[in-house]
């Protein structure tokens, strides 16, 4: 499978040398997804609020990728202030990120709240979600693991529907379960539009 072009944010394009000084990577991180704690995986995760949220209420293992530079500063300044030692965040490509930091079969869970739905048409190819995108991140997945999408627009939504379906080979439905999934600042401006959220939870059989 031909691996797609990634197209970077211009917000990251113009705060990388900002960022890189906020975090800086090291291995640690391999130690804590080895030690059998559980581990959750959140893909474009904002300003961090719903991983504070998260993390405040199961204290599991956190790895965040993030392109939004300020983003990494406001989660990167919580972890600090609470002297967390299990809440790791990686900024840049998630794409080769997840291909060169994540070790296959390791995560519980996998999450992608509202991403970015590039909502014209000619720029549907710049979405997160793709045949290669969906192959990679269900090998990071343990048996058993779970994926978790949310979205409020319709097309996405659909079209995340359809290629699930496809690459796992059975009908996915949207799911009325949220599970933990907090309640962001942007999704209360999405209900107050009057929009919709799409769920979907794919539990991982093999």
């Amino acid at each position: 499978m031909i691996k797609p072009k990634f197209y970077s944010s211009h917000r990251v394009r113009s705060s990388i040398q900002s960022s890189q000084e906020i975090y800086k990577d090291d291995n640690d991180y391999l130690q804590c997804i080895e030690d059998n704690s559980r581990n959750i995986l959140e893909i474009g995760f904002g300003t961090g609020s719903s991983v504070k949220q998260m993390y405040e209420s199961n204290k599991n293992n956190h790895y965040c990728i993030e392109s939004y530079a300020l983003g990494i500063r406001n989660l990167s300044k919580y972890i600090s202030k609470h002297e967390i030692k299990n809440i790791f965040l990686f900024q840049g490509d998630a794409i080769d990120i997840i291909e060169s930091k994540i070790p296959d079969y390791s995560m519980n869970e996998i999450l992608i709240f509202f991403p970015d739905p590039w909502p014209k048409s000619r720029h549907h190819k710049r979405r997160l979600l793709n045949n290669y995108s969906i192959d990679l991140i269900f090998k990071k997945i343990k048996k058993d693991g779970v994926f978790h999408f949310a979205s409020d627009h319709i097309n996405y939504s659909y079209q995340t529907k359809k290629l699930l379906s496809e690459h796992l080979g059975e009908i996915i439905n949207f799911s009325s379960n949220r599970r933990h999934r907090p309640v962001t600042n942007y999704e209360e401006r999405g209900l107050s539009k009057g929009n919709f959220i799409f769920d979907i939870v794919v539990k991982k059989k093999d």
